[in-house]
């Protein structure tokens, strides 16, 4: 018997103790969000070498997600999630003794291969632990670990350099990793058939059956979705301080605040919604909502407006992100969730890793407004994918 029915309901311990891992290990990488810039520059880096640190983190998670998901697949969750941790540990406990800026480049790429690992392990876990019928609800819930860190974890960073300085921030970051790790040997025994290695029935693996999966239009479609989101927010995300600047408008830094408090209440709202509104109707209201974030911003010239566009960002966002998940975990097998789940962050990280670069360009050639008029383009290119996918399904239904 499958744990999913003998455990109908969605906080069971090892839930938890998934939510509290990705909590804490995601709190420890983004302390450095707002922090390594500073720290290369204290090491005698210039901008570039900066900004190369920085992103070499997302660059080796999208080499390594794909893997990652076909031996989650062929040799179990935990294990996996175990291992990447245990990178992590390691990584910020060099971090304390090695200070050079080379060390700083191939410690960050170690970091990023240690996060793809814990990250796609602890989410298809969070996936294989959630009873099949309240999927969207739990992976709602599981979204919160994911989103929170982002809002404090940058604001824990800052606040640690300025008062104890960057030695003390890695501390703290291993701090974090260590008590995650620590957690990982709590989870259950009792635990989901493709949980765990040993005993059980594997598939095979390999490039043939992941290009399977991205075969599968539940997967690609869904995860197109994403990307055109995520890559037109990455533009938020590296130019809102400075777009502020431009426009004369202080707290800028509240736009990320508001935007997580909304994620957090509109996902504790998620089951209600799920009851309540069709299915097509809330993923077209969430992109329209999405669009019309980036538009406001477009034309805002004062923090009101920044706030506004934090505010409808944040509905559209927490309301789309676990249906997408769902659809994609929906239209695969169980033994296929790890290559799933992969690709479905793949997605994610291509988005945010190369849309700022592409942003970037357009600002400066264009200016702030028609960057983010732009991206309000990227998200109804979003709605018109969605319509098309919803009309083969409907077809083939």
């Amino acid at each position: 018997m499958e744990y999913t029915e003998v455990k109908s309901k969605i906080w069971t311990k090892d839930f938890l103790l998934v939510n509290s891992i990705t909590f804490l290990a995601m709190t420890a990488i983004t302390t450095q969000m707002g922090t390594l810039p500073l720290y290369v520059t204290a090491l005698g880096g210039s901008k570039a070498v900066a900004g190369s640190i920085v992103g070499i983190l997302g660059i080796s998670a999208l080499f390594f997600r794909l893997p990652i998901g076909i031996l989650l697949d062929r040799y179990g969750r935990r294990l996996l999630l175990t291992i990447g941790l245990g990178i992590l540990f390691i990584d910020f406990a060099l971090l304390n003794v090695l200070q050079t800026l080379l060390m700083l480049f191939c410690l960050r790429l170690i970091q990023g291969i240690g996060n793809s690992i814990q990250a796609t392990s602890a989410a298809t876990m969070a996936a294989d632990l959630i009873p099949k019928e309240q999927l969207s609800i739990g992976l709602g819930y599981f979204s919160i670990a994911q989103a929170v860190p982002g809002a404090i974890g940058p604001l824990l960073g800052l606040a640690v350099v300025e008062t104890y300085g960057f030695q003390a921030l890695f501390r703290v970051a291993l701090l974090l990793t260590s008590v995650a790790f620590g957690l990982s040997f709590f989870l259950s025994a009792e635990s989901p058939r493709t949980l765990f290695f040993g005993g059980t029935q594997k598939t095979k693996g390999g490039a043939i059956e992941a290009l399977s999966v991205m075969k599968n239009r539940g997967v690609t479609f869904p995860s197109l979705i994403m990307f055109l989101i995520c890559f037109a927010n990455s533009g938020v995300i590296a130019f809102i301080a400075q777009f502020a600047i431009e426009k004369n408008i202080s707290g800028a830094g509240y736009y990320f605040t508001v935007m997580t408090v909304i994620t957090v209440l509109i996902r504790f709202l998620f089951p209600r919604m799920m009851n309540r509104i069709n299915q097509t109707f809330l993923i077209c209201g969430s992109i329209l909502s999405i669009s019309a974030a980036f538009g406001i911003l477009a034309y805002a010239d004062d923090l009101v407006h920044l706030l506004l566009a934090a505010t409808l960002y944040g509905i559209g966002f927490a309301s789309l992100l676990p249906v997408m998940n769902t659809i994609v975990l929906q239209s695969i097998s169980d033994q296929e969730r790890g290559r799933a789940i992969a690709i479905f962050s793949a997605a994610l990280d291509v988005a945010y890793g190369g849309g700022a670069m592409l942003w970037g360009i357009i600002a400066s050639v264009f200016g702030f407004q028609v960057m983010y008029l732009f991206c309000g383009g990227f998200g109804l290119a979003a709605l018109f994918v969605y319509l098309l996918f919803d009309g083969k399904k409907k077809q083939m239904s």
